[in-house]
């Protein structure tokens, strides 16, 4: 392929032009495929560039690197902190882990944040149901809670699919703007409807009664640990053992072709947002039951973006999502140890947060393509 032209006319004198021609001597190369052992590898480089990098920045902020990197270390090293860092990553890797199920179809779901926020929504009605007017026993009201989680982010996240099956509507569109209308919907019910009437006037739910609560056996970060081990092991057999794993790889490369091989592409992509937006809606489950306690406005700190960023980490596996999700959760609580510890600004954290975030989108871009320079 010859390089590229870009000709661009300049105005001389009078009505003449000079016409010039600049030549960019590169290409931009999809790979075709990429051994796990290097991705693996290339994830590990670009981490490692990314930590350098935010330690230069802090340098020159005139922070002391090293004792960020220190205290970031320690996270991982102090078990107080790990089991902090395992319980943040539990809602980030269930919504990661069905992000890999929609992305590998080639669905771009941008919503599990609001597919997150509907599955709080369905386990804290399940609450209400069993408090106010007794319909659940006690025993039932964890997997009452699951269930309703799962079916209210799936179907919630399957109209998307709808759309785009039957009316050709762009899903990051459609997923995105459905985030807004779960976030303003809950923000409603807990202002008004839902409204603890003895908490004093706050924007709360009811608090969950202990039976609607993880930690009963190994603590609420290991329980909800062994819960997102499970559905992720659960989910890469589903995709690798499955004829229905095969419809999805098939429909996700070529949709046409997966039409004339006799995949049923609406069903499909209806099984696929199912389970996606179900997970979610399951990670908004363990937020409110491992976590909060309670229905809340603004419950979840933006867990459902930070989710396609470990899905894409691990490389749309499933069984990876856990120990990226368990590194994202590490440095969300890293950040809070570095304004304990440090007294660094909120800015800065974010700025250390933000920079590794980048350097994960550029290791992803570097696994599909090859830059080609010819001089």
């Amino acid at each position: 392929m010859k390089p590229l032209k870009l000709r661009d006319r300049f105005l001389s004198a009078g009505s003449h032009y000079i016409d010039v021609a600049i030549r960019i001597p590169l290409r931009i190369e999809r790979r075709l495929e990429v051994p796990a052992s290097v991705s693996l590898a290339m994830t590990v480089v670009f981490l490692a560039l990314a930590l350098l990098f935010a330690a230069f920045l802090m340098q020159a902020l005139g922070i002391d690197a090293m004792s960020v990197l220190h205290q970031i270390a320690t996270v991982f090293t102090t078990r107080e902190l790990l089991t902090a860092a395992f319980l943040r990553s539990v809602p980030i890797g269930l919504a990661a882990v069905g992000l890999t199920v929609s992305f590998r179809a080639n669905f771009w779901n941008i919503g599990a944040e609001g597919q997150m926020f509907m599955g709080m929504f369905a386990s804290t009605g399940i609450v209400l149901l069993h408090a106010y007017y007794g319909l659940i026993p006690g025993w039932a009201l964890l997997p009452a809670m699951a269930a309703a989680s799962f079916v209210a982010g799936g179907l919630y996240c399957a109209l998307s699919g709808v759309l785009r099956s039957k009316l050709g509507v762009n899903e990051v569109l459609t997923t995105l703007m459905m985030n807004f209308i779960a976030i303003l919907f809950v923000d409603y019910l807990v202002y008004g409807p839902w409204r603890d009437p003895r908490g004093y006037g706050f924007p709360l739910s009811i608090p969950f009664p202990p039976e609607a609560r993880f930690g009963g056996l190994m603590g609420e970060a290991y329980e909800g640990l062994a819960l997102l081990a499970v559905l992720a092991v659960l989910t890469h057999l589903l995709m690798t053992r499955t004829t229905f794993g095969v419809d999805v790889k098939v429909v996700g490369e070529n949709p046409y072709i997966a039409g004339i091989a006799g995949v049923r592409i609406p069903r499909t992509y209806f099984l696929v947002n199912l389970i996606s937006g179900g997970l979610a809606g399951l990670a908004g489950f363990f937020l409110l039951s491992g976590i909060i306690g309670r229905l809340r406005p603004r419950a979840s700190p933006g867990y459902g973006y930070t989710a396609i960023i470990i899905a894409f980490l691990a490389g749309l596996h499933p069984i990876l999502a856990i120990p990226a999700a368990v590194f994202m959760g590490g440095l969300i609580v890293a950040g809070d140890v570095l304004q304990a510890t440090l007294n660094l600004p909120f800015a800065a954290v974010q700025l250390l947060q933000s920079t590794i975030f980048v350097m994960i989108v550029v290791a992803e871009f570097v696994k599909r393509y090859r830059i080609i320079w010819r001089w």
